[in-house]
């Protein structure tokens, strides 16, 4: 090869073809008219010398891509303006049709009669995909971050500034304000008032340093109705872990927690009487004498004469609406702040808190023996319904529900004995006897047929604490399948969740009974496709119950059969209207009859699973593919870092960063971190320069930014390719010059 500058010798000739890349010298005219080129510049684009003629005829302005010559142009002569030395960066044709992206320095030279410039390119085409890859990802961030209902903020704790992201505006109607200067009245004016103290002890917290914090409040909106909100907040610490600030996230749980509250109030209260049931009633009470009151309360325990007769005249429906009109008129003769409940049958309890004298609470019985007596008279088919009443005081009776409770029990069971209607209060004297052959009204026949309901409730009651409570919803269900299964002596009980597009279902709880084999690993990926129209069983409240496996579509008997399950009741978990999949009992030691009161409950409980099931499935899908895009982010083959605008603040490092420098981290100044210096860098890039040399660490880079958003803040992507083994190179050349 004809040397590419006159008098290079042949040993500076063999350098130039060790160059990472192609060398060039062409004329400064029209067309850059190619006069030589080394061996790398072949390897690089492909073409040989003959075709370079022959299909751009030497010409290099062709070889450039259709989109890049205008701003080639541009900027060859804006540089030139300058000096004589050209930096580039644009997109040079391939054999085969493909470009690659290249960077190329350029040295113009020669006099009036002839002007050249001797070129250099490095293959960008890697840099530019890995910086298109980060662009897609982060566009992807910011797609999810817009998509995300959740109001996100970050409390710097050094400066006590606290930002939001925008669409908290959109969520409660005006911009937020936080002053430190402030009181905690004022601060917090936008919360509800009980959430004040908890919110305030939780910010102190997250002052001292807790690295984790979860609180559920309720925040106004700007119409003043308030909204329940689940903050998440998760510490950041300096480099002597002091802490530096808080992140977080403020999410809408309002349906949720209304939800909640619907569940809760149906499983605290009897379904027929809209009257607390045994378990809450107790536990209400029983809440109130822990405090050990300075005052005197009554408990009372109410049952209807002879209620078995109005059933059997009149029918369970009539008697159901009398006991519902008796409840409403025990309502109208306590406060609110009194405790009604039905703990039977035809058995009530009511817990009178406050009474100026225990005269007030025989007074109290009075008034429901005549309230009883006259409910009905007057009416179309008039008659009689009449009560019998047991009452303790509080404090001379007992100091606790459980000892009140057994001691109007037997006031109950004397009043009865005694002719019935009319009251009893409690005498110990009088008692002795029944307490010596250990007698309880409630181990006696009463006059209902009815079954009592208090069990049910304690069993939804209970169900619906675990799942509240827990902070493993894994092992709460698990847990739950078993209480249930043994509840109702099933053989097996189970959870089916269907996949995100509905095409197969996977079976993701099952507790099975002593004996029975366990089926969960055989349904791990089970195709819809292999069983027809099942989901059309659920269309009937969402409720399928089947007595006899055969009485179905035969790949349905068949499937059931494969089991040995005999009888069935499944309960669909819906999203909406939504089929998200089903939570299922089994019988396979025989056909089973399933009774009302055991699919309503069954169906409760469903309900409560599929509201946080469909919860935690949510955060595991969120929490995937964030980890997935900071996967991305780790593996791009640059120093990726982001900082804050105005002041230098490092808020994300990528995993290349800090392996080459690992004490850098969010929060210090990139000059800081990167330089050691206390004030920004004369050559910043963001100032102009494309390629900074670091001496802490031996490195060149070229560098590249954008602009973008932080949360509520301006802030600058930073993307810096390694360039040292090409500014090594260079310098060798120079000095071999």
């Amino acid at each position: 090869m004809e040397r590419l500058l006159k008098g290079l010798s042949p040993d500076g000739e063999a350098l130039l073809n060790l160059i990472p890349g192609g060398v060039m010298q062409c004329r400064n005219d029209a067309g850059y008219t190619i006069v030589e080129v080394n061996d790398g510049f072949f390897d690089m684009f492909g073409f040989t010398k003959e075709e370079l003629a022959e299909q751009f005829q030497n010409r290099f302005i062709e070889m450039i891509h259709p989109s890049d010559r205008q701003i080639f142009l541009i900027e060859v002569e804006r540089q030139l303006n300058k000096g004589d030395r050209l930096s580039l960066s644009y997109r040079v044709v391939c054999k085969g049709g493909r470009y690659k992206w290249t960077a190329s320095s350029a040295q113009l030279f020669g006099d009036e009669r002839e002007q050249r410039f001797f070129c250099i390119f490095l293959d960008l085409t890697e840099v530019r995909d890995t910086q298109e890859k980060l662009r897609l990802s982060l566009e992807h961030l910011e797609i999810i971050m817009n998509q995300s209902s959740d109001v996100i903020f970050e409390w710097d704790l050094v400066a006590d500034e606290i930002t939001v992201s925008p669409n908290w505006l959109g969520k409660f109607g005006y911009a937020p304000h936080y002053d430190a200067r402030l009181k905690k009245e004022e601060l917090l004016r936008h919360f509800h008032p009980d959430d004040m103290e908890p919110m305030a002890v939780l910010m102190d917290e997250v002052k001292k340093g807790a690295p984790n914090s979860v609180i559920d409040i309720r925040i106004s909106t700007a119409k003043e109705q308030y909204i329940w909100c689940r903050l998440r907040a998760t510490t950041q610490y300096d480099a002597e872990n002091k802490p530096l600030r808080a992140v977080g996230t403020i999410s809408d749980i309002d349906e949720e927690k209304r939800t909640m509250e619907d569940l809760r109030r149906r499983a605290e209260l009897d379904a027929l009487t809209g009257l607390y049931n045994h378990a809450e009633m107790e536990r209400r009470a029983q809440q109130y004498l822990q405090g050990n009151p300075e005052t005197i309360c009554a408990m009372f325990i109410i049952d209807v004469d002879n209620f078995k007769q109005v059933n059997d005249r009149q029918g369970h429906l009539f008697g159901d609406a009398v006991l519902a009109e008796l409840a409403a008129g025990m309502k109208k003769l306590t406060r609110k702040s009194d405790v009604i409940g039905r703990i039977g049958g035809d058995e009530f309890a009511m817990f009178l808190k406050d009474l100026p004298s225990s005269q007030i609470a025989e007074e109290k019985a009075r008034k429901l023996l005549d309230m009883f007596e006259k409910l009905f008279r007057g009416e179309k088919y008039s008659f009689e319904v009449t009560c019998s009443v047991g009452l303790a005081i509080y404090p001379w009776d007992g100091n606790d529900y459980q000892t009140l409770y057994h001691c109007s029990d037997l006031a109950l069971y004397q009043a009865k004995s005694q002719g019935k209607n009319q009251y009893v209060r409690y005498d110990p004297r009088k008692m002795a006897a029944m307490e010596r052959i250990g007698y309880s009204s409630l181990g006696a026949a009463i006059d209902s047929d009815q079954t009592a309901s208090g069990k049910s409730g304690d069993l939804v009651n209970y169900v619906f604490q675990i799942l509240y409570d827990t902070s493993d919803i894994d092992a709460a269900i698990d847990a739950i399948l078993e209480i249930v299964g043994r509840r109702f002596d099933v053989s097996r009980a189970y959870v089916f969740e269907d996949s995100v597009d509905g095409t197969y279902t996977v079976n993701t709880y099952e507790w099975c009974n002593e004996g029975i084999t366990p089926q969960k690993e055989l349904f791990q990926h089970y195709s819809w496709d292999n069983v027809k129209d099942y989901q059309e069983l659920f269309r009937d409240n969402a409720v399928f119950y089947c007595r006899d496996i055969h009485a179905l579509a035969p790949d349905q008997t068949a499937l059931f059969e494969s089991q040995g399950i005999c009888s069935t009741l499944q309960c669909a978990l819906c999203d909406g209207q939504k089929f998200r999949g089903f939570i299922g009992f089994d019988e396979c030691s025989g056909l089973r009859m399933w009774n009302k009161e055991e699919i309503g409950m069954l169906s409760l409980i469903a309900q409560m699973l599929t509201t946080f099931l469909l919860k935690k499935r949510e955060a595991d899908r969120n929490e995937q593919v964030m980890v997935q895009l900071n996967a991305i982010l780790d593996m791009q083959d640059s120093y990726i870092y982001a900082i804050r605008k105005d002041t230098y603040e490092l808020l994300y490092l990528n995993h290349k960063t800090l392996r080459l420098d690992p004490s850098a981290q969010a929060g210090m100044t990139c000059h800081k971190a990167f330089f050691k210096r206390d004030l920004p860098c004369e050559d910043c890039p963001l100032t102009g320069a494309t390629e900074v040399y670091n001496p802490q660490y031996d490195v060149w880079t070229r560098v590249h930014y954008s602009t973008m958003k932080w949360g509520d803040s301006d802030a600058y992507l930073i993307n810096c390719a390694d360039i040292t083994e090409y500014k090594r190179l260079l310098c060798k050349e120079g000095s071999s010059k």
